[in-house]
């Protein structure tokens, strides 16, 4: 870890009550600071190329990482399979990769939308189309956003009835160059835009109407790169100027001022311990609702800039770098050190003891959930 393993704490955030609140109905405090292990992964590992755009992890565990310049690639069994246009893909910059419900693997790329299934990789269209970003709704309904407005028309496009249908400004999309889609627990779209570095805010569709936010209205800047939905329902966005949170009333905000190591934010995950992650331009933060916790390169990771963060069904943390560096750049995998104590020790030597007697209906105890 950095020479203070802590990073910058807040200075005012513990007197935000709101956030408080917010914080502590998913995120777990603790009293130590963790320990993780790192490992890197480049092309001398067997990697396509070092800038890593996007990573995902499939419903057979197999994790696929999108490189601009490299391709596709993926690791399963402890091997490495490389796709390229030569496979049949549209460009070997590779920005997006998701699974639909029918085991279909879709892949944005910058020249066109591609789809596997089994081995085999075809066009699934949009060719000549600069994708940044794909998502499924909650029927199913892929939409995809378009970058590069200039060369290939921008805006948000989305698959339906058979057909492509696409979203403008003419239709009230805020912006025409989209870097993140997102659909949340009540089936609603929501756009992050980019606007050649400007932005234009976020945008989001109920099924009718599109409404937009902007930094007039709390955003802590109009230029979006990554959300996601919390488990209380709440909406995070991860901007060039830091973070911002909707609760649907109110407009939330994080940045270095907080602990975020870097205002420029690119990813963010909340893991099965409960811990907040973000990637940014300056390194990794960690956040567990009070203390917050940096890593750089001096602590093991392969490079500052990280772009895409998931968590593996094996518990550990991949971190997609891309450093616009030639040579440079990689993934980092992080994974929590846990020693047990001489008790817990002691109690794996002993037998199983016997299965809890199954509850019956009307016992009042329901299911857990996990979120991660």
């Amino acid at each position: 870890m950095t020479e203070s393993p802590l990073a910058r704490q807040p200075t005012h955030y513990l007197t935000r009550n709101a956030l408080r609140v917010v914080f502590n109905q998913y995120l777990q405090a603790e009293d130590d600071i963790p320990t993780i292990s790192w490992e890197t992964i480049t092309t001398r590992e067997g990697l396509p190329h070092n800038w890593i755009y996007d990573l995902f992890q499939d419903s057979h565990s197999r994790i696929w990482v999108g490189t601009w310049g490299g391709g596709l690639a993926c690791y399963q069994s402890g091997n490495w399979r490389v796709f390229t246009t030569k496979n049949g893909l549209h460009s070997n910059e590779v920005t997006c990769i998701r699974e639909d419900s029918a085991g279909k693997i879709w892949i944005a790329t910058d020249n066109g939308l591609n789809v596997m299934d089994g081995d085999r990789i075809t066009d699934a269209g949009l060719f000549g189309k600069s994708l940044l970003t794909i998502a499924f709704d909650q029927v199913g309904t892929l939409w995809t956003g378009c970058w590069r407005a200039a060369q290939s028309g921008g805006g948000l496009i989305r698959f339906i009835g058979g057909a492509w249908e696409t979203f403008t400004t003419q239709d009230n999309l805020p912006g025409l160059e989209i870097l993140k889609v997102f659909s949340d627990s009540q089936g609603r779209i929501w756009i992050g835009t980019y606007e050649q570095g400007v932005g234009a805010g976020v945008g989001c569709y109920d099924g009718h109407h599109w409404q937009k936010y902007t930094s007039r209205d709390g955003l802590v800047n109009d230029c979006v790169y990554s959300m996601f939905e919390d488990p209380s329902g709440n909406m995070w966005f991860g901007t060039i100027g830091g973070v911002s949170i909707y609760d649907a009333k109110t407009w939330h905000s994080l940045t270095v001022s907080d602990g975020l190591i870097d205002n420029r934010v690119y990813s963010m995950l909340i893991d099965s311990h409960k811990k907040m992650w973000f990637g940014t331009e300056g390194g990794i933060s960690r956040f567990d609702g009070q203390k917050w916790i940096s890593y750089t390169k001096k602590d093991g990771l392969v490079e500052n800039l990280v772009r895409t963060i998931i968590e593996t069904s094996e518990g550990n943390l991949w971190f997609g770098t891309y450093p616009y560096a030639r040579g440079l750049g990689g993934i980092s995998i992080a994974g929590y050190q846990s020693i047990k104590s001489l008790p817990d020790r002691v109690l794996d030597l002993l037998p199983e003891p016997p299965a809890p007697p199954k509850l019956l209906p009307g016992d009042g105890i329901g299911p857990e959930t996990q979120e991660n």
